[in-house]
């Protein structure tokens, strides 16, 4: 289970299972939630004139306070239920404002990025649902290692940037910056694949419906990671 917040969870199993239904309905209801919280404070940044530097504030303020949301899912899961609406709504801000930041640049770049992000989800559900691409042993150890160098390399490009600096080539819109963000793409499309099949084993497993919601906020985790990677990549392209 490469997604941190479903692999670090421990789920229990007992009373009435969860269903592939249940997680599609909770996740559409998240999916709706950061959608309705992130045009709001897109729609009100952009009428109010808020400053470049407040909603970047915001955005990262936000993302954050997700990350640590986030964590409590991953180790305290029963807290899901509970904690799942926050972090949708956390989310939606963020992307609110980073989708508002980037369009003030390159105005095409959010919309695209959106479009190219749920195209490739049907795309990863398909080829699950086909077999074409196969979710073994093999396969989660290569998307697990390359996972976590990419968490790896975030966190050393963040600690730069606190120093106002940043990695050399890999963050410059050059050309081995946009191979490594074609690369965080492909890598964060697969990701998918793990989640589509952590639902199945979850749903053989007779895990509780109640940890539905971890599936569902390691869903929506997984597209938001997809989307702000399409932003990256497709500013890069526009430069």
């Amino acid at each position: 289970m490469a997604n941190p917040i479903v692999s670090r969870a421990e789920l229990a199993v007992g009373g009435r299972p969860m269903s592939v239904k249940g997680v599609v309905q909770k996740t559409s209801m998240l999916l709706g939630l950061s959608a309705i919280s992130g045009l709001g404070f897109f729609f009100y940044a952009l009428m109010a004139g808020l400053s470049s530097g407040f909603i970047y504030m915001a955005s990262i303020g936000s993302m954050f306070a997700g990350v640590v949301v986030a964590f409590l899912i991953m180790f305290k899961p029963h807290m899901a239920k509970t904690l799942a609406v926050p972090y949708a709504l956390l989310e939606g801000i963020f992307l609110g404002g980073i989708s508002l930041i980037f369009m003030q640049m390159y105005p095409s770049v959010p919309l695209t990025a959106l479009c190219a992000t749920f195209v490739t989800a049907a795309v990863m559900l398909g080829l699950y649902r086909s077999g074409i691409v196969k979710v073994n042993d093999k396969f989660r150890s290569i998307m697990m290692s390359a996972i976590f160098a990419i968490m790896i390399l975030y966190l050393v490009q963040w600690g730069f940037v606190l120093f106002g600096s940043s990695l050399p080539f890999l963050f410059d819109g050059g050309m081995v910056a946009i191979g490594f963000s074609l690369f965080v793409v492909v890598i964060a499309s697969f990701s998918l694949l793990l989640d589509f099949d952590n639902i199945e084993r979850g749903v053989a497993a007779g895990v509780s419906e109640d940890y539905e919601w971890v599936f569902s906020v390691g869903l929506l985790a997984t597209l938001v990671w997809m989307y702000i990677e399409f932003l990256r990549l497709l500013s890069y392209l526009q430069d």
